[in-house]
């Protein structure tokens, strides 16, 4: 006490120092050591692979992503406007009776023990004999565009669909007028195809 009572300012700063020293020389050292974290994680993050370049790859998915919502979603609100556009895309000269796209119907399925429903769009192609003849590349480009969600030759990239093709079943047009006759089809068929069944899905899952 009788130390306090003669404190000056000499013995103050003394005190003060022998106090504050230790402080300071523990606040010295933690900051050192976060200067050697913060270093350690800078060079981690801007080396070939790091957190950087990883950010950077993610940044760009979900700006894919984001551009690729608002692609798909005009696809599966309005599936028949987007089958009709890809298949006129690939013959601008088809008559609006040669196909006919109905509206997506569900169909719930089972893989393993997770629940989905299959939205199925069945394009008809007409029946019998209003089936229209076409060619083998016609199909596959029609395939493409449904799949793929090309927009046309003037499309500057080609935006991922959310279809797939469910069902496909062609018949050569030459074989189907032999077919009951008991003739036997020429050794070469000629390129005309009759499209049976052609389906498309999208797949999501179900919660009940």
């Amino acid at each position: 006490m009788n130390f306090f009572k003669n404190m000056d300012l000499y013995k103050a700063i003394v005190l003060l120092s022998a106090v504050l020293l230790p402080l300071g020389g523990w606040w010295i050292s933690k900051i050192d050591e976060e200067i050697k974290q913060c270093e350690a994680a800078v060079r981690t993050a801007t080396r070939k692979g790091g957190y950087l370049e990883e950010i950077g790859k993610l940044q760009k998915k979900i700006e894919t992503i984001a551009q690729n919502r608002r692609v798909t979603g005009d696809s599966i609100q309005d599936s028949s406007t987007y089958f009709e556009a890809q298949i006129l895309e690939v013959n601008p000269n088809l008559r609006s009776d040669d196909f006919k796209v109905p509206p997506q119907k569900p169909d719930n399925v089972t893989v393993g023990r997770q629940k989905l429903t299959d939205w199925v769009v069945d394009i008809d192609w007409g029946k019998s004999r209003d089936l229209k003849k076409v060619t083998m590349d016609f199909v596959f480009a029609v395939l493409f565009n449904c799949e793929s969600g090309a927009r046309g030759s003037r499309a500057t990239s080609v935006s991922p669909s959310v279809w797939r093709l469910r069902k496909l079943s062609l018949v050569n047009a030459a074989a189907a007028q032999t077919r009951g006759r008991d003739k036997t089809p020429a050794p070469e068929m000629q390129d005309e195809w009759l499209i049976k069944d052609m389906q498309f899905a999208r797949r999501t899952p179900r919660m009940n």
